[in-house]
């Protein structure tokens, strides 16, 4: 997000006005400049500011026990903008200030919609990708710099990551840390949920907790690990993997549907525009499976073959073109 689009959802929270996926997006703002790494993305402050910052910070942690009872830092947020001093939000606006003589931009959130059987599909700067179950969210940079590469993920993804010699792949989810050289697994971590679960389909990774770098696990294939977050414990377990992801391939059966009901589809789960060169393209039937963690150029070579199209990119998106099918009705047997 940029510092415009933060200081707007700052004046709104001020307010009182946020919507529920603009807090969520607010709060993994906050996190992602209170992370160690936040200068790499752009957010300094000189150091009084800072002090500032954290006391705030440190009042607001007190007044949400007093309020709240301990029920956590998502429900504090409902309330916030009846107790949060305006010093506070001063310093939350002077942090989100551009940077002197830097242009580096901030970090990007990817959110799947709370709908069901929505996804999100992000390819990110490694050519790793993650697909987000509805109503999730992802914090990942713009490149990754250094000798490592991390994200922060809030709610469920299922992620394949490239191997990169010398430089490990972490997701921060909860109270964890997920760290691996190149794997395919999914993480379970919703707020407000007792547990964080770790399922792994291939490959290898490691387990630790966030606060303390106790290792938890190194899991394998078909291995699964629930870390309880109350009682600080985790349990390790043999699994089917793949009984985990059924949930990616929800919605990506298409049997007799028109192209140009699939290709709203696809448009909003890879963030992408479709057209079609001619409406009468959209008409033709299409019969296909995904595994739905293909890329988008993969499902629409599928999609264009099938349909007797073909497909490119454009300044504005995707462009579909071509003769069309010849038939009502085109499949595919993959």
């Amino acid at each position: 997000m940029s510092v415009t689009d933060i200081r707007q959802l700052l004046e709104k929270y001020e307010a009182g006005t946020c919507s529920p996926e603009e807090l969520k997006a607010l709060e993994a703002w906050y996190e992602s400049f209170r992370h160690p790494d936040a200068t790499d993305a752009g957010w300094e402050a000189d150091e009084v500011l800072t002090r500032e910052l954290m006391q705030d910070f440190r009042e607001m942690q007190r007044r949400r026990e007093r309020l709240l009872g301990g029920n956590g830092w998502r429900s504090w947020w409902k309330v916030a903008a009846v107790v949060i001093p305006l010093a506070g939000i001063g310093a939350f606006l002077w942090m989100s200030r551009p940077s002197a003589g830097t242009s580096v931009p901030g970090p990007l959130l990817a959110e799947a919609p709370a709908k069901p059987d929505s996804k999100r599909f992000i390819q990110l700067p490694d050519s790793s990708t993650v697909v987000l179950r509805e109503g999730s969210t992802l914090l990942y940079p713009v490149a990754f710099n250094g000798n490592e590469r991390e994200v922060t993920l809030t709610g469920e993804g299922y992620f394949d990551v490239r191997e990169q010699p010398g430089k490990p792949f972490r997701i921060r989810s909860g109270k964890l840390v997920t760290t691996v050289l190149g794997t395919a697994f999914t993480i379970k971590a919703y707020p407000g949920q007792e547990h964080v679960t770790v399922t792994v389909n291939s490959g290898k990774v490691k387990i630790e907790e966030h606060d303390s770098n106790k290792l938890l696990g190194i899991l394998q294939q078909d291995q699964q690990i629930v870390y309880e977050n109350s009682a600080a414990v985790a349990e390790t377990r043999r699994v089917k993997a793949e009984e985990s992801v059924t949930w990616l391939k929800k919605g990506m059966d298409f049997n007799s549907v028109p192209f140009g009901d699939i290709a709203e589809q696809i448009a909003g789960q890879y963030q992408v525009s479709i057209e079609f060169a001619s409406e009468s393209l959209r008409n033709c039937r299409i019969r296909a499976t995904f595994e739905g963690t293909e890329t988008l150029d993969q499902v629409l070579f599928v999609l264009c073959t099938v349909g007797n199209t073909t497909y490119t990119h454009s300044a504005k998106g995707i462009i579909i073109s071509g003769e069309g099918c010849m038939e009502t009705d085109s499949s595919i047997v993959r």
